[in-house]
């Protein structure tokens, strides 16, 4: 697709005043990173650090060099391997991580070890790791052993601690809150013997997911009645409808007891597991709407492209008593414009009300898309933003689409666009035609709408490295649910369900003959 976009202005130079009068947000923090990385005093630096909303990794290290406490630590993160020798105890504690740690020869991390003798917990989590057995590793207090486990790094933990644990030592585990945590990476990853040990624990006191992820490895063992156990646990514990949907499907794959189709089809939400329930009983929910009415002419409330003015409109209605949801709806419905449609449906979600928005705004920047083509970016969006143009995310995506700075830049780079501002991501005909550009340059490796979706989310690298060549999606009993399920990545393992349940609804409200089904008979 050709960009038609005119030049842009030169990137506009942030001062400090522009920060006075703007809320903290997420969309703030994004913008100080852009005044950090222009080049800052430390008296500036210093001033804006309490304005930050959200301190991530990221906007840290920029902050660091001007933060006297921060440079420290930064620096600290920064070393490695013999340069660790002579460093105080708690420059080694912000700087060797368990991680890093095990990168160290055995040698080397004893002399380190050595040197927090102050800590005898980091000291017992050095020697465990530094031996690289597992007996070592079961010597640990159960919170320390569960630590050590979850943070030493998958390849770690595959070549030194697939071994059975006793039933003594896991019920001693489960009394810890990170034993869930534990229980993702055992059961998702490659541990057999840890796995077997897991066939037979109690499940009552673990959350939602851990019941759930029980209930597979069950499965993994012929052990269905155990599953089953599992499952009704999960399920009891589910916090919210995703998670209950979740396991109320996998009860209905091991019975196919089609009552339970009928009680998922009576759920809040609308996603894979329920939409699956609906296409097999012959039926499509009707509590979905692509449109909100009534519409009105003229100028829009806000101006759709300043992300600070959403944020102060959502402040501004927050704040409003409204006497009902009735009255809150009268009063935001006369400003429900095409261009703000988006932000209507936002600002008028009820979890509880059991409608759902499948928007499709702004669909003249759309006009001579091809309509797969338009039903997969309308699935993509509606994840990623709920067509919001001027959202900002923890990791400072950007726009309707969600573009990442760097992938942003690049894709500007290539399609010759001489200037480049970020805050083009927030206009929605930018958007579209940064996401046609991005998805064309996927479809040359992917076909498939879920592919699409976790290479969109998490990459083209990730999904050919972790997915493709990892064996999921195979011929198996229980497939595709059972690889859906293990994507080793929480974020796009949820990002695919949701997207492809999208999918299969626009292509239906939008009249392409592709049902779920259909989709999911198709993954290979």
């Amino acid at each position: 697709m050709v960009l038609s976009l005119s030049i842009m202005s030169e990137a506009k130079t942030l001062t400090l005043q522009f920060f006075n009068d703007k809320p903290k947000s997420l969309t703030k923090d994004f913008y100080i990173s852009q005044f950090l990385d222009q080049g800052c005093s430390d008296v500036e630096a210093a001033k804006l650090l309490p304005q930050v909303k959200n301190l991530n990794p990221k906007l840290f290290k920029k902050f660091a060099p001007h933060i006297d406490d921060m440079k420290r630590k930064a620096y600290c993160q920064k070393l490695k391997g013999k340069q660790f020798i002579g460093r105080s105890e708690d420059c080694i504690q912000m700087g060797l991580s368990l991680y890093k740690a095990t990168k160290l020869n055995p040698t080397l991390l004893k002399k380190i070890r050595a040197q927090v003798s102050n800590n005898p917990a980091l000291s017992a989590q050095y020697l465990a790791i530094g031996s690289k057995k597992f007996d070592h590793l079961i010597k640990l207090p159960p919170k320390l052993l569960l630590e050590t486990f979850n943070n030493v790094g998958g390849k770690f933990r595959k070549a030194h601690y697939d071994h059975p644990l006793s039933k003594g030592l896991i019920d001693q585990l489960s009394q810890e809150k990170s034993f869930n945590i534990m229980i993702e990476k055992v059961v998702r990853g490659e541990f057999p013997q840890l796995q077997k040990s897991l066939v037979d624990i109690d499940g009552i006191s673990l959350s939602a997911e851990s019941n759930f992820l029980l209930a597979l490895n069950a499965i993994r063992y012929g052990q269905l009645s155990q599953a089953i156990t599992y499952l009704n646990h999960s399920e009891a514990k589910a916090p919210f409808s995703f998670e209950k949907d979740k396991a109320l499907f996998w009860k209905y794959l091991l019975t196919q007891d089609k009552t339970i189709l009928t009680l998922l089809t009576q759920s809040r939400e609308i996603n894979l597991y329920t939409l699956y329930a609906f296409e097999t009983l012959g039926e499509f929910p009707t509590n979905i709407t692509s449109h909100i009415e009534p519409k009105v002419t003229g100028a829009s409330l806000i101006n759709i492209t300043d992300p600070f003015a959403w944020i102060a409109l959502k402040k501004r209605v927050k704040s409003m008593k409204f006497p009902s949801y009735e009255a809150k709806k009268s009063w935001v419905l006369q400003y429900n414009t095409p261009q703000m449609e988006p932000h209507i449906s936002r600002l008028l979600y009820r979890y509880k009300n059991n409608m759902h928005d499948y928007l499709m705004p702004y669909a003249e920047y759309l006009q001579n898309t091809p309509l797969t083509r338009k039903i997969l970016i309308f699935a993509l969006a509606r994840q990623e933003s709920h067509f919001i143009p001027t959202e900002v995310s923890y990791s400072y995506a950007l726009g309707m689409m969600q573009f990442m700075p760097f992938v942003a830049k690049d894709i500007a780079k290539k399609k010759h666009i001489v200037t480049f501002q970020y805050e083009e991501m927030f206009k929605p005909k930018v958007a579209y035609q940064f996401a046609n550009i991005h998805l064309d340059f996927l479809e040359r490796s992917l076909s498939h709408p879920l592919f699409i979706a976790y290479a969109y989310n998490a990459g083209l690298g990730f999904t050919k490295r972790n997915i493709l060549s990892k064996g999921y999606f195979k011929k198996g009993m229980y497939e595709p649910f059972w690889s859906l399920e293990m994507v080793p990545n929480a974020q796009a393992r949820k990002y695919g369900k949701r997207v492809l349940c999208n999918y299969a609804i626009y292509a239906k409200l939008l009249g392409l003959d592709i049902t779920l089904h259909t989709l999911l008979k198709t993954i290979k």
